[in-house]
């Protein structure tokens, strides 16, 4: 298993908020990311989360489902099995620059030297390796709040 599972809490409070009868709306979040395993634990993570979760595999089917629907954030891998999720993102800042992007890869290149990369591009960046509760803080931290 990947440190990304360290940090999967039951007792944080999900995102969706109940008060005097009415519900927010779930957040819509667009992960991609071309490893399975990676795919399948952050949404069950996130989904436990209150947070309605889709996933891509690739670019073409991220932007296949960002065309048909809007997410209100994407978490977007960099390496995704030989494509270059820098495409994806300047492809989609490209069409809806206002809608959170958060980098999330297990790229080895120096932190300081890939944050400088993206400065610009990418609302947030993490490492696969954080923990989900630094991911959950990211995610929080660039979500539209109603």
């Amino acid at each position: 298993m990947t440190a990304i599972a360290a940090g999967f809490r039951d007792d944080i409070v999900p995102w969706i908020v109940r008060s005097k009868g009415a519900t927010m709306t779930k957040p819509r979040i667009l992960f991609v990311d071309d490893e399975v395993l990676m795919r399948e634990i952050l949404t069950l993570y996130l989904s436990s989360r209150g947070m309605e979760v889709t996933t891509a595999a690739d670019g073409k089917q991220a932007r296949e489902l960002l065309n048909k629907s809007p997410f209100d954030l994407t978490i977007l891998d960099l390496d995704l099995g030989g494509e270059d999720g820098l495409e994806v993102l300047d492809w989609l800042k490209g069409r809806w620059p206002d809608r959170p992007v958060i980098i999330f890869t297990g790229i080895s290149a120096d932190a300081a030297f890939l944050k400088k990369a993206l400065a610009g591009r990418a609302d947030g960046f993490m490492r696969k390796m954080s923990s989900l509760a630094d991911l959950l803080s990211e995610v929080h931290r660039h979500l539209p709040h109603n």
